[in-house]
């Protein structure tokens, strides 16, 4: 069998095996530097999962706008662990825990900062740029034909 790979195309997908390839060492290593590499490594591929997902609009235009959203999506996981990392290192043993927002640190950490912004970041850029750069009129044009051709399919099986 052969490993048909075109780098240029495939730029995504190479570059998203270096944070698997992390995780998985820092899997096997262990304690606290793995740890952290293991979360920053799962971020980084989450970000480049984005990329891969817009990469077909790519021939159409510009990918800064999917880097800038992977960017900040890797900035908001990044600040979100960092601060899980720091909580946990200050006691690791969890005694006496701190409570925000009726939550233990930690969960409100994982709750309020690693969930919500990136899902809401997530909903509310993906409409935006799916008009704009993902979503051809051709493609559009093509949905409707088919749209078209179903529909009348539909009518005039009925009609039998």
């Amino acid at each position: 069998m052969r490993l048909n790979v075109n780098v240029s195309q495939d730029k995504y997908v190479v570059a998203s095996l270096v944070p698997l390839v992390v995780m998985l060492v820092a899997m096997f290593v262990g304690g606290a530097t793995a740890q952290v590499a293991f979360s920053f490594a799962a971020i980084t591929f989450i970000a480049l999962y984005v990329l891969i997902g817009t990469h077909s609009s790519e021939d159409r235009f510009s990918p800064r706008p999917f880097v800038a959203l992977a960017a900040g999506l890797l900035v908001m996981l990044g600040v979100a662990f960092a601060l899980l990392w720091y909580y946990h290192f200050q006691n690791p043993a969890y005694t006496d825990p701190t409570y925000w927002l009726g939550f233990p640190r930690a969960t409100a950490i994982v709750v309020y900062l690693l969930w919500m912004p990136p899902a809401l970041y997530l909903m509310f850029s993906y409409p935006y740029l799916f008009d704009r750069y993902i979503w051809s009129e051709e493609q559009a044009e093509e949905f409707r034909e088919m749209n078209r051709v179903t529909a009348s399919a539909e009518v005039g099986g009925e009609e039998e």
